[in-house]
């Protein structure tokens, strides 16, 4: 059996490969953040954190997706690399200075 006769073949393996891949690759970076979220400490500055964490999934004011709101405060989201199907976001807040005042894990069961 060659991949020329059987393109169909060939392209079930491509997903497969395609989808496993993904997945390792989600599972790897959930693992990372997961593990070293709790070692950003109160005080970091956004370069630390980014060094720790990588880049974050989205940045925005704080509480606009989650919580309270809150004036002059930037909040870095990491979301699961699976969500929404697994919700579950942690976030970093940082004051007027960027330096880390708190840190939060919202999931949902």
């Amino acid at each position: 059996m060659t991949i020329r006769k059987h393109p169909l073949a060939f392209l079930l393996i491509a997903i497969a490969l395609f989808v496993f891949f993904f997945i390792a690759w989600g599972m790897m970076r959930n693992s990372r953040i997961d593990s070293r979220f709790s070692s950003v400490q109160s005080g970091a500055s956004q370069r630390d954190v980014v060094r720790l964490l990588g880049k974050p999934s989205w940045t925005e004011p704080c509480g606009k997706s989650f919580g309270t709101p809150r004036v002059d405060c930037t909040e870095f989201i990491y979301r699961n690399s699976f969500a929404p199907l697994l919700p579950q976001y942690y976030s970093v807040q940082f004051d007027n200075f960027d330096h880390v005042f708190e840190t939060f894990v919202y999931s949902s069961p």
